[in-house]
Order: structure tokens, then C-alpha cells, then sequence
């Protein structure tokens, strides 16, 4: 926020005693502030390009160059592109609803051709997309889940198709979201992670089995603990006997809590979770079984047991690895911006659409997860592409090794 800075003199005629008559001197200041709103405006730049030819030959025009395009026959420069590309998929701000802003700002800008920019922006970040997408592979954890996305599509029957959003999340930090015309069949976060063999945190759906059955990957599952306790809260207003079970769930955060102030490395507070947890555990597992054995297996309560012990080995994995957390919050915290952003503008306008989207959710949830103003990132990141920037150093590009200019790099974790 930029501040304008007042100094507000005493009038000539009040600067004289009303006691004594004499000059009075100055003693010191008070300051109060006003906060004032400037509404955006929008500056037309135009450039007279100065062209040169040689009077007797005539065989050469020499003139002088234009600035730099970002997107081909545009005029849009870097700042409006990153402006309209936060508006939708930060703010979640529908296109035709961007246009009336704009034009009471004074740009009358169809809907259109703000559409054909937001597609042209998430083509030309592709690459550093699929560069991000590297690093999510190399991640020692790699959270996934899904949400559907609303898509146009003139074949379907109903015009409008389903989709899929993949999340995927590599160490808490790099941030993907690939799109399938599906949820089911071979198309999934399996195609992404085929051969993968170290962690992944995901809910307990069946759809996720072959990551860890040697179908599409031998991958190490980690349970949810935020999943496996759902069916119990559902039944806390009915069921008097889910309370002890949920006051142990508890227990097992509150220790992550007390890890989390006393800033643990990931050793100790493995060590932590031995010492504290494990016995919470076995409780906990205790109460499973004897319910499980004493319950009809239709009942309500019997099946709200049947998650935890059918999942027992991924749900206590956290024990030994102090990296690895309990639950899966963290993947479906970044799907909340997928889901408020289609409260808005409802749909996608074709698959094509939904996977470009898909990138640039990429970048903003990756840019929120280190800190970064997407804005400022966007902005300067479209320039730097528009310039012809080499496709070998595009992870100087990346939220994660991005700063503001004159201001030390942010530590970030990662490669």
C-alpha cells in the first residue's frame, strides 16, 4: 500500500500566544491517518515506432522495435493478463462478471476475448506446469484427491459432462491439479503416479487401490484419519458409545499440537509419537475389535469401526516417520478453490478449457502454499515467457524460487 505523506503547517496568524502576545515555537507534531480507495484505471499505452530508409538506395527500412507481445495480435500487456487470470481462478471471479468491471474502469473488454486469454495464458504455462508436476513425482509424500468439474461437452447426450480434478500435492508445497473427462476407467492420479513406490496419502476409496496393489503402482499407503472418523461423528447425536473412540482421535491431534509448539524436528517428533500415541492406538484399536465383535455388522456403528480396522496398517504409519501426517486435509484444503470458483461460473466451456484451468489452479494454489503474490508472480512471469525466456531454466520460474525484486529469496524447502 503506498502512502502519500501531508505535512500541515500552522496558519501564520494562530502562531502568536493569546496570553502573553509572543511568538510561540514549534513543540512536536500528532498524526492522523485518512485512507483513501483510488479505483483502478486502465492507461492505453500507444508507441510510434520510428522507422529510417536510405534516400538513395532504397533497399533498407530500418525501424525501431516494439515492445514485446505476451500473447500474438494482443494488446494486452502482462499485468492485465496476470489481473484477469487471478480475478477467475483466485478470486473466483465469472468472466462476464470481470467485463462489467472492467468497463466501469473504463475498458470495454468482450467476454470473449477475456476467454481467449485466459485459454492462451494456461497454454503458455504449460511447461511450467509439467516442470512443477516433476517435482511432485520427486516428493517424498505425495497427498492426492479429487472434485468434479462441469464441463461442456456437445457429444454428451445432455451437452454438459462431469469431470475430474486431481489434486496432487508433493511435500506439503508443489501444488498439481490434472483433469480427466472421468472419475472412473483408466483415466485417474494412477496414469500420473504409475510406478511409483514411495508414500501416498489419499482417502480409502477403491478407486485408489491399484497405487497400491501393483496394478498402476507399488506405492506405501497412508491413511486418513479425518475420513475415518466421520461415520463416528455422524452418529455422536445417536450413539452415545462413538464418544470415547472420538476423545482418543482427539487425543492423537492434540499430540501433533504439542509437536507443532515445540517446533519437533521430523526424529523427534517421531519419537514423541512412539512414546504418546502408540498407546492412544492401541486403545483405540482395542474398542474397534470388541465393538466389531459385538455389533451386527449392518449397524450403523458397526461399519463406522469397519473403516479404521479395515485400514489399520495405512492409519498408523504416521507413527514411525515423523513426516508424515495424519490426515489428508491439506490436498482437500487446495480443492476448495475448484470448488468455489465453479459456484461461480458454473462449468468449464470445453475439456480443453477444463485442463487449461487445471494448469493455472497449478501455479495460484503452488503460489499460495509458499507465500508468493500470484499477481506480482503472474505478472512478472508472463514478461519473462513473452521475452523468449530458455526452457532449460524454467524452474527459476517456479513459485518456489520466485522472490520480489530487491527482496532476499523466501526460504522454501525442496529441491
Amino acid at each position: 500500500m503506498r502512502q502519500a505523506v501531508h505535512k500541515i503547517e500552522v496558519p501564520q496568524a494562530e502562531r502568536t500566544c493569546t496570553q502573553c502576545g509572543r511568538e510561540q515555537k514549534p513543540i512536536g507534531e500528532d498524526v492522523t491517518r485518512r485512507l483513501e480507495l483510488v479505483p483502478a484505471h486502465f492507461v492505453e499505452h500507444v508507441y510510434h515506432l520510428q522507422k529510417y530508409a536510405c534516400g538513395y538506395c532504397k533497399e533498407r527500412v530500418a525501424t525501431a522495435p516494439a515492445p514485446e507481445q505476451v500473447l500474438e495480435r494482443s494488446a494486452a500487456t502482462p499485468s492485465l493478463l496476470a489481473h484477469v487470470v487471478v480475478s477467475k481462478y483466485v478470486d473466483h471471479t465469472p468472466l462476464h462478471r470481470l467485463h462489467r468491471i472492467y468497463d466501469r474502469c473504463g475498458a470495454e473488454i468482450p467476454v470473449s476475448t477475456l476467454s481467449d486469454w485466459t485459454a492462451a495464458v494456461g497454454d503458455l504455462v504449460a511447461p511450467l506446469v509439467e516442470r512443477l508436476a516433476e517435482r511432485v513425482l520427486e516428493a517424498y509424500i505425495v497427498r492426492t484427491d479429487a472434485t468434479g468439474l462441469m464441463v461442456l461437452d456437445p457429444t454428451s447426450p445432455e451437452n454438459i459432462q462431469r469431470g475430474t480434478v486431481w489434486g496432487l500435492i508433493g511435500d506439503d508445497r508443489d501444488v498439481v491439479f490434472r483433469y480427466t473427462p472421468t472419475g472412473e476407467g483408466a483415466t485417474g492420479p494412477w496414469e500420473f503416479l504409475a510406478g511409483r513406490k514411495g508414500y501416498i496419502q489419499a482417502d480409502a476409496a477403491n478407486i485408489f487401490d491399484r497405487l497400491f496393489n501393483g496394478q498402476a503402482a507399488c506405492a506405501i499407503e497412508l491413511g486418513c484419519w479425518s475420513h475415518s472418523r466421520r461415520k463416528l461423528v455422524a452418529l455422536q447425536d445417536m450413539d452415545c458409545r462413538v464418544a470415547y473412540p472420538l476423545k482418543l482421535i482427539a487425543r492423537l491431534y492434540r499430540i501433533e499440537h504439542l509437536a507443532d509448539a515445540r517446533e519437533l524436528t521430523p526424529a523427534a517428533r517421531a519419537e514423541l509419537r512412539r512414546e504418546r500415541s502408540q498407546p492412544v492406538l492401541e486403545k483405540l484399536k482395542r474398542g474397534f475389535v470388541t465393538t466389531s465383535k459385538n455389533e451386527p455388522p449392518s449397524s450403523d456403528l458397526a461399519k463406522a469401526v469397519a473403516y479404521p480396522l479395515n485400514h489399520w496398517a495405512a492409519l498408523t504409519r504416521f507413527v514411525k516417520d515423523g513426516r508424515v501426517s495424519l490426515d489428508n486435509n491439506l490436498c482437500e484444503q487446495q480443492l476448495r478453490d475448484i470448488a468455489l470458483g465453479r459456484k461461480n461460473y458454473l462449468f468449464a466451456g470445453s475439456h480443453d478449457a477444463a485442463r487449461r484451468a487445471a494448469n493455472l489452479y497449478s501455479l495460484t494454489r503452488t503460489c499460495t502454499q509458499y507465500g508468493v503474490p500470484p499477481l506480482a508472480y503472474f505478472t512478472e512471469v508472463l514478461a519473462k515467457l513473452a521475452a523468449g525466456w530458455a526452457q532449460d531454466r524454467l524452474d527459476e520460474l517456479l513459485p518456489h524460487r520466485w522472490r520480489l525484486p530487491d527482496v532476499p529469496a523466501r526460504d522454501a524447502p525442496g529441491p
